[in-house]
């Protein structure tokens, strides 16, 4: 018994030194291609030609879209799993300029955890049916570094509906019924 564990450690030693010396030997880098060969008659081979490097134009990188000056619209796409696009419901404009004042009147960034849902992610975070978010008239958000109470009080000032989510540091805001 005691050489069928001596033959097993031997074997997982060489196979560990087989596995590292591979890894080592790959992390080198390719060896540069050396210059022509000489040709058969023994003069040197004419030298092609090199193509002279292609210039990659930068292209400029896509601005993300805007909801407005300090949200970007992707801030509001629903989180799901894949579930939907993002967007099974556009965000309606109102509510969007009522947290940018939210957010203006705060003096500092908002934070928001949730815009539109899906049907699917609504039911997941335990959404009521009716939830204003699966029509893109709500939004939970937060505030790094003021109290929910206080965040409440301003968005009420901006004339949103609030629901304060003291325990979980977050409030929850909608634009009200006309």
């Amino acid at each position: 018994m005691k050489k069928f564990y001596k033959r097993i450690f031997i074997t997982l030693v060489a196979v560990l030194v087989v596995v590292t010396s591979g890894v080592f030997l790959a992390s080198f880098p390719k060896m540069p291609e050396m210059g022509p060969e000489p040709s058969p008659t023994g003069e040197p081979a004419a030298a092609e030609p090199e193509e002279p490097p292609m210039e990659e134009a930068d292209p400029e990188p896509e601005e993300p879209p805007m909801a407005s000056e300090h949200f970007g619209l992707w801030e509001y796409a629903c989180d799901c799993a894949g579930y939907c696009d993002g967007w099974p419901t556009e965000m309606n404009p109102e509510l969007l300029e009522r947290i940018e004042a939210l957010r203006m009147a705060c003096g500092r960034p908002v934070i928001i955890t949730s815009g539109v849902r899906c049907e699917a992610r609504n039911e997941e975070v335990g959404g009521v049916s009716w939830s204003f978010h699966k029509k893109g008239l709500a939004a939970d958000l937060y505030c790094p570094g003021m109290g929910v109470g206080d965040l409440a009080a301003r968005a009420q000032e901006t004339g949103l509906n609030i629901l304060p989510y003291y325990s979980s540091g977050y409030i929850h805001v909608e634009l009200p019924l006309s």
